[in-house]
């Protein structure tokens, strides 16, 4: 078994395994592989990948909207389709301006919404 960080020239490697859907971006993530070494297949990948969240949000006046400022970050994103970020909600109101956010729950408290 050869193991190796596969070269981002490399990626489209990984659709063997994984459907290009779920690939992460080369740009923002390293691939930790393992290959037969008669035929170079991959059999094995770990990812390690840079993953947006949004925190810490800090409001001091009332007349503040939270939309509005997930909103803006949403919308500073645009120009990366399919780019997803995240949030950790620690009670149930944070989880219910997740949703109101258009966060999707992925798991327990994380929520995560793509661009």
């Amino acid at each position: 078994m050869n193991y190796r960080i596969l070269d981002p020239s490399d990626w489209s490697k990984l659709e063997s395994i994984i459907p290009a859907e779920y690939l992460p971006s080369p740009e923002v993530a390293a691939a930790a592989v393992a290959e037969h070494e008669e035929d170079g297949q991959i059999v094995g990948v770990l990812f390690l990948q840079l993953s947006l969240h949004r925190e810490p949000l800090v409001i001091r006046d009332s007349h503040v909207s939270f939309k509005r400022l997930a909103d803006l970050l949403h919308q500073a994103l645009a120009s990366q389709p399919g780019l997803k970020y995240y949030a950790i909600a620690t009670t149930p109101k944070v989880e219910r301006m997740c949703e109101l956010a258009g966060m999707t729950r992925v798991q327990g408290t994380v929520f995560e919404r793509e661009v």
